[in-house]
Formats: structure tokens, C-alpha cells, sequence
């Protein structure tokens, strides 16, 4: 189940589109919540399975911040190399409470996993990495 994002304003620039995915709802809600406040665009998942529906339906995202243990066909490490391999201008942020993902996190990751319970202002540091980062990179081909 994913819920759809809300439409920025009248002339106001386009937003990033964050697609949340957290299986637990009162996690999922406040950092949710919060990106809203910060003026994303945000799409909410529960699982693995909801990332792939948006993602095929072609909608536009920036940020996929998913969870490394997700319900669905895939966890959130299979999930990210994924979209690493299928949508290479998608960047990903993992968030686990288990210290030991720490090493294959880093792989699919910049930074690694953000640690639950995880602080809002981190994930919007983070974000804010990628998205300059993504602005100054040359265009990837293909």
C-alpha cells in the first residue's frame, strides 16, 4: 500500500520526491511528516512490492529511504541494488536498528545505514548530500 504524494503549490519550484518506506506506521508517519514540513514531495510504502508498483508505473522519484528489513518479495538491501541496476538517477537511503548491516549497507549507501531510531534532521542532511551531489555529477548515460 503506498498513499499518494500531495501537489506543491501554484509557481512554486518542484519539490524532490521522496518515496518513504517504513512497515512500521508510527515511524513511517513521523519521518514522513516531517520531510512534508521541510517541503518534499513524499510517497509513502510499506514494503518492497510498493517501491517496484510506483517505480513501474514510471512516477518520478528523486529518494528512495526504505528500511533494510521490509516485508514484500525483497528486503531493503535487494531492493537498493535494484534500483542501483534499473534506475540509476534514483538515489537510496537504508535505515536499520541492526548494527551488523552496517558493512553491506555501505556498499549500496554513501554513508551507510541510518541508525533507528533515526534522527529527522540526519535524514534531511542526507538528502540533502544526495541531491547535490546528483546536481553537480556529469549525466549518467543511458
Amino acid at each position: 500500500m503506498y498513499t499518494e504524494p500531495t501537489e506543491p503549490g501554484a509557481g512554486a519550484p518542484a519539490p524532490s520526491v521522496i518515496l518513504v518506506v517504513e512497515p512500521d506506521i508510527l515511524a513511517r508517519m513521523v519521518i514522513a511528516d516531517y520531510l512534508r514540513e521541510c517541503g518534499y514531495k513524499i510517497v509513502e510504502g510499506t514494503n518492497a512490492d510498493d517501491v517496484l508498483t510506483v517505480l513501474g508505473v514510471d512516477r518520478k522519484i528523486d529518494i528512495v529511504l526504505a528500511a533494510v528489513e521490509l516485508g514484500g518479495s525483497i528486503d531493503g538491501f535487494a531492493l537498493a541494488r535494484r534500483i542501483r541496476q534499473e534506475y540509476p538517477r534514483i538515489d537510496v537511503i537504508l535505515t536499520s536498528s541492526l548494527a551488523k548491516v552496517a558493512d553491506e549497507a555501505g556498499d549500496l549507501c554513501e554513508e551507510g545505514p541510518a541508525e533507528k531510531p533515526y534522527h529527522p534532521q540526519d535524514v534531511v542532511r542526507r538528502i540533502n548530500q544526495l541531491r547535490e551531489k546528483r546536481r553537480t555529477a556529469p549525466e549518467p548515460k543511458g
